[in-house]
C-alpha cells in the first residue's frame, strides 16, 4: 500500500515539474490594469466642482455631464455642463459645452478641449428654457489632466484660457463625479 502512495506521489511530482507552476504574471496595478495598459473609462460621467479666475482668485460653482468614448489608449470627450457666467451686469446661467481629446495610460488622461459658452439673455433662466434668446459667448481652449480613481470618481483639472482672438479670463476648473449607471432597456417597473 505504501508503495501505491509513494508512486502516485512521484507521479504528481512529475506531472507538476513537466507542466510547471504558476506562471509568473506581473500582478496588476489598482483598478485591474497594469500601469501601461488603458483603464476601462468610457461611459457618462456626472460631475461638479468649481471654476476660479486665476487673476482674480472669483470662484463659481460648475456641474454636468463629461462622456468619454474609448479608442485603445486614445479617448475623445464631449461635455456639456452649467455654471453662472460673470457678466458687468452680474451671473449669467450659461452651458459649456465642447469637445476633447487625449491619451491614456493606466488611469490617466491627459489632452486638450475647445469649448464654446452659451449664455442665457435673460438672467437668471436656464439656457434650456424655450423661447428665451441665447447668445454665444468666448471660445475657449484647454489643457486637461484627469484621474480615474479605484472607486471609479473621475477628478478631471482644467487650465482654459481663449482662444486666438477671443476675451476671457484664464481660469482653473476642477470637476469630479462618477459614471451614471447605463439604463435599463426592456425592464419592468
Amino acid at each position: 500500500m505504501s508503495a501505491r502512495v509513494l508512486v502516485l506521489f512521484c507521479a504528481a511530482s512529475l506531472i507538476q515539474l513537466a507542466c510547471g507552476s504558476e506562471r509568473d504574471v506581473a500582478a496588476p496595478a489598482p483598478g485591474g490594469t497594469s500601469a501601461r495598459e488603458p483603464a476601462p473609462i468610457a461611459g457618462i460621467y456626472q460631475v461638479t466642482g468649481f471654476t476660479i479666475v486665476k487673476q482674480s482668485g472669483q470662484q463659481r460653482e460648475i456641474s454636468g455631464t463629461v462622456i468619454l468614448v474609448q479608442e485603445g489608449d486614445a479617448y475623445t470627450s464631449t461635455f456639456n455642463l452649467q455654471t453662472e457666467f460673470p457678466t458687468p451686469d452680474g451671473g449669467v446661467t450659461s452651458e459649456v459645452i465642447g469637445k476633447g481629446e487625449g491619451t491614456i495610460e493606466g488611469t490617466i488622461l491627459l489632452g486638450t478641449a475647445l469649448t464654446q459658452i452659451v449664455m442665457a439673455s435673460v438672467p437668471g433662466v436656464d439656457t434650456q428654457f424655450a423661447f428665451i434668446p441665447r447668445f454665444v459667448g468666448p471660445r475657449i481652449v484647454s489643457t486637461t489632466a484627469a484621474k480615474l480613481a479605484e472607486d471609479g470618481t473621475l477628478t478631471v483639472e482644467i487650465e482654459s484660457q481663449p482662444a486666438e482672438g477671443e476675451t476671457y479670463a484664464a481660469t482653473r476648473t476642477t470637476v469630479s463625479g462618477r459614471r451614471i449607471p447605463p439604463a435599463k432597456v426592456g425592464t419592468q417597473p
